[in-house]
C-alpha cells in the first residue's frame, strides 16, 4: 500500500493506527490519554525530530544514530551533528523531569514570606539549596513576596540510562562521554518547544563516579507572580552555535552508526523486539 501524501496527515494517522497497532485512530488516542508512559515516549520523539528540524535550519548537517546496532555500539546519542560534513559530534535529545514539582513537595511549601524564607533556610544542601544561594537579591524578594511559590514549576533533568549491556556505566546515569552535548526541551515546563544546550564537559560530575554525569541538573524554578520566564544558568545555553564552537575530539568517522532508514522503513527493527 503506498504512502498517502505527508500533508494528509488524517489518512496517514488511520493508516498508521491500523498497520502498528491494528486499531483505529479513536482507539489510539484513548489508549494513549491512558498512558503517561506512552505519551513519554512520543514525546521524546517529537522532541528529537523538532531538534533535527532547528539544527537543520542553523545551516547543520544531521544523521540519526541507529538505536540497535549488531556488534560493538560505539555511541550512545541520538543525533551525529556537523557544521563542515567531516567532525562529527554526538548530541543526546532529552526532556525535562516530569514529576519535579512532586519530588521536592512544591505544593506543600507555605508560599508567605516568613515561612518560605524559614523553608529555604532549612535546607542544608540539595539542587534548591544552591538554586536559591545563587539569586539575586532582587529576585528573592520577589520569590518571598509573590505568594505563589506552591506553584512554581521545576526545570530539572532525568538522566536515567541502565547499567546493563555493553554501555559500560558504572551507575544508572549517563558517561560524560557518551555524548558531547545535550539538547533539552522546556516543552514540559514552558509549553513551548525551545532547547537549551550544555556539553557533558561542562556538566558537573556524578560525586561517587566522576565520570558520569548526575541524574538531575536543576537549571531554574519559575514562580508564579515573580518570573516571567525561566533563566537559564551556565553552562546552559539556548546558542547551539556558540556551545558547538566549543565541542572537541569529533568522532571517528568510521565508527558512526548512521541510521539511513525513513521512517516508515523501520519495521525490520520493529520484528525484532517483538520476537
Amino acid at each position: 500500500m503506498p504512502n498517502p501524501p505527508a500533508a494528509d496527515w488524517r489518512a496517514v494517522l488511520e493508516q498508521v493506527c491500523q498497520k502498528h497497532f491494528g486499531v483505529s485512530p479513536d482507539v489510539f488516542v484513548e489508549a494513549l490519554q491512558m498512558s503517561p508512559n506512552a505519551r513519554g515516549y512520543i514525546l521524546g520523539s517529537i522532541s528529537e525530530m523538532l531538534l533535527r528540524q532547528h539544527l537543520a535550519s542553523l545551516q547543520y548537517s544531521i544523521h540519526r544514530i541507529k538505536e540497535k546496532w549488531v556488534g560493538e555500539k560505539h555511541h550512545h546519542g541520538d543525533l551525529y551533528v556537523s557544521v563542515d560534513g567531516k567532525s562529527w559530534f554526538v548530541v543526546e535529545s532529552k526532556g525535562l523531569k516530569s514529576n519535579s514539582e512532586r519530588w521536592h513537595k512544591i505544593a506543600d511549601v507555605d508560599p508567605s514570606p516568613a515561612a518560605l524564607q524559614r523553608w529555604f533556610q532549612r535546607k542544608r544542601s540539595g539542587e534548591i539549596k544552591e538554586w536559591w544561594d545563587n539569586l539575586s537579591a532582587d529576585r528573592k524578594e520577589r520569590i518571598l513576596n509573590c505568594g505563589g511559590f506552591n506553584r512554581a514549576r521545576v526545570l530539572e533533568t532525568h538522566f536515567v540510562s541502565g547499567t546493563a549491556g555493553r554501555a559500560g556505566r558504572r551507575i544508572a546515569t549517563p558517561r560524560k562521554s557518551e555524548f558531547h552535548a545535550v539538547a533539552l526541551d522546556l516543552y514540559l515546563r514552558t509549553g513551548v518547544h525551545e532547547f537549551v544546550f550544555a556539553s557533558s564537559a561542562a556538566l558537573a560530575p556524578a560525586e561517587s563516579h566522576p565520570g558520569h554525569l548526575k541524574q538531575n541538573y536543576l537549571l531554574d524554578i519559575v514562580v508564579p507572580g515573580a518570573d516571567s520566564e525561566p533563566a537559564i544558568p551556565k553552562p546552559w545555553t539556548r546558542n547551539f552555535p556558540e556551545l558547538f564552537g566549543t565541542l572537541q575530539h569529533p568522532v571517528t568517522e568510521d565508527q558512526m552508526q548512521i541510521d539511513y532508514r525513513k521512517p516508515g522503513e523501520r519495521e525490520a527493527e520493529e520484528s525484532e523486539d517483538a520476537q
